[in-house]
C-alpha cells in the first residue's frame, strides 16, 4: 500500500485560528503548534494575543511578523486609550491591524481581530495577508483551515 504509517507521517502543519460573535461576545481559539516545514518547532505557542483588556488578536503566518504587530498595535491602542480617556472600539483596534498590516505587504500574516465593547457588542474583524479588513459573524484563517 502506498502512504506512510501513523509512525512515518510527516506532523499536519499550519495553524488554524477561528472567532465567532455572539450577543454576550466573542468565542475564540487557536492550535498551539509553530512548525517549519515538518518540524514542529514548539507544541505550546500562544497565536492569542491580547491587544486590549477585550480585544484579542488571533495570530498566523510568521510568528515574528503577526507578533510585531500585535505589539505595535498594543503600544497605539495604549495611546489611543490615553487620549480618549476611555478604551477604543474593537473596529478602532482592528482598523490599526489592517493599517499595520497593509502599509507592510512584507508581511507575511493573516489574522483575526475578536472583542466586545459597549456599542457594538461582539465583533469579528478578518485581517488576511495583505491587509484587508471585514467584518463578520465568524470566520477561520490560517495555512490549517
Amino acid at each position: 500500500m502506498g502512504g506512510a504509517s501513523g509512525a512515518e507521517a510527516a506532523p499536519h502543519t499550519g495553524t488554524t485560528i477561528v472567532a465567532v460573535s455572539y450577543d454576550g461576545g466573542v468565542v475564540i481559539g487557536a492550535d498551539s503548534r509553530v512548525s517549519t516545514g515538518v518540524y514542529v518547532s514548539n507544541r505550546a505557542s500562544d497565536k492569542i494575543t491580547p491587544l486590549t483588556d477585550a480585544v484579542w488578536l488571533l495570530r498566523s503566518g510568521s510568528a515574528a511578523d503577526t507578533q510585531l504587530v500585535a505589539d505595535y498595535v498594543r503600544w497605539f491602542t495604549e495611546q489611543h486609550s490615553l487620549e480618549l480617556q476611555s478604551s477604543p472600539s474593537v473596529q478602532s483596534v482592528a482598523n490599526l491591524v489592517m493599517q499595520m498590516n497593509y502599509a507592510n505587504k512584507s508581511l507575511i500574516g493573516a489574522m483575526i481581530v475578536a472583542g466586545w465593547d459597549p456599542a457594538e457588542g461582539g465583533q469579528v474583524w478578518g485581517c488576511p495577508i495583505g491587509g484587508t479588513l471585514v467584518r463578520e459573524g465568524g470566520t477561520t484563517d490560517g495555512s490549517g483551515s
